[in-house]
């Protein structure tokens, strides 16, 4: 379960969001929507404990695995596909094994591109990429900043193949503006 109390967050006299509260439950399926700059990655980021929040609370279970895929998230340009998914989700961190490096590459569709610089990656295969190391450890709160933007019907198909998944062991929150992807979730925080 997550619990967001009284979230607010400020950006010197500028407010991005105030008094954002939910709760959710496992097996949910959360639709962040609002106007462009409402702050649906800022709040992503905050879940993420990437940023603090200039008031209120994130409440998850202790050790509780978060994974994040966003435009912006972390990817080593200059490293492979391969050694990407290989260095964040290493054997001694997330407990993986080359196995679960392999069933990524094949899942994501990213074999044939497991040797090109993530550098030299178009927008769509870098967002595949983005979902493949945010699921390697299989988390329980799935963070997805406008995931669909840069993929292409098979991506979609697949993208949704990972949120029904993630009902079955933890909670996903989707940051869109899509109103037909916010629609096939299971609720929306509107900011």
């Amino acid at each position: 379960m997550l619990t967001l109390t009284n979230l607010t967050k400020r950006y010197g006299y500028r407010q991005v969001f105030r008094g954002v509260n939910a709760t959710v439950q496992t097996g949910r399926i959360v639709a962040i929507t609002g106007r462009n700059g409402a702050g649906k990655s800022t709040l992503l980021r905050i879940i993420a404990g990437l940023l603090r929040p200039s008031a209120g609370k994130v409440l998850l279970a202790p050790h509780t695995s978060i994974g994040l895929a966003a435009p912006d998230a972390p990817l080593y340009r200059e490293l492979t596909v391969q050694e990407n998914l290989q260095f964040f989700g290493p054997e001694h961190y997330f407990h993986r094994s080359t196995k679960d490096v392999e069933t990524a590459l094949q899942r994501f569709h990213l074999k044939a591109r497991c040797d090109d610089l993530a550098g030299d990656l178009s927008s769509g295969w870098r967002a595949r990429l983005q979902l493949a190391v945010a699921t390697l450890a299989s988390p329980k709160v799935l963070l997805l900043d406008e995931p669909a933007a840069n993929l292409d019907e098979a991506g979609h198909s697949l993208l949704w193949e990972i949120l029904e998944e993630q009902r079955h062991h933890g909670i996903a929150l989707v940051a869109t503006n899509d109103a037909r992807e916010a629609a096939r979730c299971d609720e929306a925080l509107q900011l």
